[in-house]
């Protein structure tokens, strides 16, 4: 509807009010009768429900047409408001803009007061400041000008003092008249301060040269009174040294006495005598506080701790000179009375004069003796070297030896408790002789690690069976089977004290490793390692030692293996004597040492382990020595070897009590090494018609094998070297080994024995002999160059 209250006639003539305002537009229109958003319809369905309600139309029709008539009415009141508003709503404005105007000038005039107001409150505070300033200069000068009469009076005063003696005064205005001088510091450059500075350090000077002179008079002539306090409270106050220069002169007078009795060139200044030095100034001390001389000096002072102080160091550069001109002299007695001493006169001074003002006495003199310490390495160097010879004399005469009477298994000697016990002194003592303990126990530990390998060397391995001692650097193929065929058992005796060496090692190796984790705690990097091995290694000698006691005793049956004709054997019977003859003597020995090594029961696990294996290798190396081996001979090894093998399985725990299963390693290095010599017998037993199904066979059950070995098998079967060559040739061909003539054949059979015999050389002299007998069934030994061949082979052992 437009203003003129006629409806446009085109859409685009419609007015679009905001939304606000269409909202109290829809809101004004809400009458009882009128619902915009209501549905026409509905309305009408809620007007007349039924058809009885069509009755009352012309009422409804009434009040729509009046509702119509009313908004009429107010529509036309709103549009003749509307032009009256206008006027008014311009009218307000220009009311505004007036009274905006006379609020910019309300603001100006404010403005102006408010810069009027600033410069009168400036100035009445530059009148206040002025006055402050005034104020201030004028205190100043008062101050000033009191001070300079303080500083007047009480430098004419001085000048009176001086002249009178009378320190009393002086003590008490000297320190107030030397702070008021500071006050004027500067202005030094005005005349009168200048003047007043001059005359008094005019008057310093006279003062410290009368000071000095009336106090070395009053204590001279022991005149002491509370006069000479004061002269020491004066010269606190002088400026310069004089206090110390006093201080040191007063000491040197004490301590004269002290430097001429106990001086470096006279006898009672000797080590043996300090402690006649300690207490002449105990003596010294307790006069000078018991005399009240001491409550001459200020507290302050402390004159008593100073003395103290001096004495430390006039003893200390004393005994440092004296012990450096008499160094031979000095014992490790000498100089243990000396530190026990001086320990007990620090612990005196700590308890009397507690630390304070960085002086104290812990260590004071004691620090002297650090550098003559070597005197006490040395003598306990010559005291183990001492010592080690007796625990090795003792062991050599017997006084020493184990008894087998005395305890039923192995025990280590008495020597070693007593070597760590005397190290446990010596590291003990070395705690209480150094003022830095951790520095004197790393030369300490140089003579510990002497000690353990010497005892080691000289108490130990020197005692174990010379057989295994040998060197073998030295030793020909010759000496070696010449050894063996004069190579003597070992007694019950020097069994048992074998396995006491082998427990006094591994007794050792364990305390040492425990006297490490000890020192360790105080020092880092201490390294005892390499003595823990040496003592392990004698514990694997001395098993060597009775490993080769054992297994020597059984050559005897297994040479018999060789001896016997296999080629004649015809039919299988029971075990081989040589078989009983081994278990008889296996049996006796293990009984024996089982119970020596009760108490070490992991080495006696490794010994029989050791046993075992070694013996089941010469059994296979006498196998290698047998020719010509028939079937039946053959199967009659081969019941051996079982039979040999079922005994050393149960090797550990025979004729036991409690029959204990043997430990898996055990069980598997017997089972390998004589099932290997299982195999080899069942190849011998093999057909060779057909050498390709021989080899096949062969490489099937020994894999591992060699030329060398596959030319023994052959030879135990009494195969002529003629036809090894084609089984031979056939089984390099197998393992991708070129052909060699049969020259270079012998030659490399005959360096790789060479090899091997010098490979077990170091081991024992029976692996020697048995390296010697094999090279001999290679073929060599029997034939006319024999001795040719040997002396070439004992040179290529010496070079190698």
């Amino acid at each position: 509807m437009s203003s003129n209250g006629s409806v446009p006639d085109r859409q685009e003539d419609i007015i679009q009010f905001p939304d606000k305002t269409e909202t109290v537009i829809r809101e004004m229109c809400r009458t009882e009768l009128c619902c915009p958003e209501q549905d026409l319809t509905a309305q009408i369905n809620e007007l007349f429900p039924t058809e009885q309600s069509l009755t009352q139309l012309d009422s409804v029709i009434a009040q729509v047409e009046e509702e119509i008539e009313d908004l009429d009415n107010e529509l036309a009141l709103l549009v003749e408001s509307n032009a009256s508003v206008r006027f008014e709503g311009e009218e307000a404005l220009q009311n505004a803009h007036k009274a905006m105007e006379e609020l910019e000038k309300s603001i100006e005039s404010i403005r102006g007061k408010t810069k009027s107001s600033d410069e009168i409150v400036k100035e009445m505070t530059r009148d206040i400041k002025q006055l402050d300033v005034a104020k201030r200069n004028l205190t100043a000068s008062i101050t000033a000008l009191h001070h300079l009469h303080i500083l007047l009076s009480g430098v004419d005063s001085l000048g009176t003092w001086i002249e009178r003696r009378d320190y009393c005064s002086i003590s008490r205005q000297l320190p107030a008249i030397l702070n008021v001088l500071q006050l004027f510091d500067g202005y030094r450059e005005a005349e009168q301060i200048a003047v007043i500075s001059s005359k008094l350090e005019r008057l310093k000077q006279t003062l410290t040269i009368q000071l000095a002179n009336d106090l070395k008079a009053a204590f001279q002539t022991g005149q002491i009174s509370e006069r000479v306090t004061d002269m020491c409270r004066v010269a606190a106050a002088l400026e310069g040294n004089v206090k110390e220069n006093f201080c040191k002169w007063f000491i040197d007078l004490q301590l004269s006495e002290y430097n001429v009795i106990y001086a470096e060139n006279e006898e009672d200044g000797w080590l043996d005598k300090i402690d006649d030095r300690y207490k002449w100034y105990v003596r010294k001390l307790t006069d000078f506080e018991r005399t009240g001389l001491a409550n001459v000096f200020p507290a302050d002072w402390d004159m008593a701790r100073l003395m103290t102080k001096e004495f430390c160091n006039t003893t200390k550069d004393v005994l440092k000179k004296m012990m450096a001109r008499r160094r031979q002299d000095l014992d490790w007695k000498l100089l243990g009375h000396a530190i026990q001493h001086t320990k007990m006169f620090e612990a005196l001074l700590m308890k009397r004069f507690p630390a304070k003002n960085n002086i104290g006495f812990d260590k004071a003199i004691w620090i002297v003796f650090d550098d003559f310490l070597d005197v006490f390495i040395a003598e306990q160097e010559k005291t183990l070297r001492s010592f080690l010879e007796g625990c090795s004399n003792k062991i050599r005469s017997g006084a020493e030896r184990p008894s087998r009477e005395a305890s039923t298994h192995a025990v280590p000697l008495p020597s070693s408790a007593d070597m760590f016990l005397l190290l446990k002194k010596i590291i003990t003592e070395s705690n209480k002789l150094s003022s830095e303990p951790d520095a004197l126990l790393k030369d300490v530990i140089g003579v510990v690690r002497m000690c353990l390998r010497e005892y080691a060397a000289g108490c130990l391995t020197a005692f174990l069976h010379s057989s295994f001692r040998h060197s073998s650097n030295s030793t020909t193929l010759f000496n070696l089977m010449r050894e063996e065929s004069t190579q003597t058992r070992l007694t019950l005796d020097e069994q048992f004290l074998t396995c006491c060496i082998l427990a006094t090692a591994d007794w050792c190796a364990e305390t040492t490793l425990q006297l490490q984790e000890k020192l360790a705690q105080r020092i880092t990097g201490i390294d005892l390692n390499q003595e823990m091995e040496q003592f392990y290694g004698i514990t694997n000698q001395a098993l060597a030692v009775l490993v080769q006691d054992v297994e020597g005793a059984c050559d005897a049956a297994l040479q018999t293996i060789t001896k016997i004709n296999w080629s004649a054997v015809d039919q299988v019977g029971d075990e081989s004597p040589f078989v009983a003859s081994i278990r008889s003597h296996l049996r006796n020995c293990i009984v024996c040492l089982r119970d020596m090594l009760s108490d070490r029961r992991k080495y006696f696990a490794h010994l029989c382990l050791k046993i075992a294996t070694q013996l089941s290798h010469k059994f296979i190396g006498a196998l290698f020595r047998c020719k010509n081996i028939s079937t039946h001979g053959a199967e009659q090894l081969l019941l051996d070897a079982h039979s040999l093998k079922s005994f050393l399985l149960q090797l550990p725990s025979v004729n036991s009590a409690v029959a204990a299963k043997p430990p898996t390693a055990y069980v598997n290095s017997v089972n390998a090494a004589l099932t290997k010599a299982e195999l080899i017998l069942k190849l011998v037993m093999t057909n060779l018609e057909n050498p390709e199904e021989f080899v096949a066979d062969y490489t099937k059950l020994l894999p591992t094998s060699d030329i060398n070995e596959m030319q023994k098998v052959l030879e135990m079967r009494g195969i002529k070297r003629s036809e090894q060559a084609v089984v031979l040739s056939i089984y390099r061909r197998k393992l991708g080994i070129s052909t060699d003539p049969p020259a270079a054949s012998v030659s490399s059979s005959l360096t790789s024995s060479v090899s091997a015999a010098s490979l077990s050389m170091p081991a024992s002299a029976s692996h020697a002999f048995n390296a010697v007998v094999s090279l001999a069934s290679d073929g060599f030994a029997d034939s006319s160059t024999s001795i040719e061949k040997l002396k070439r082979l004992e040179k290529l052992v010496r070079r190698n």
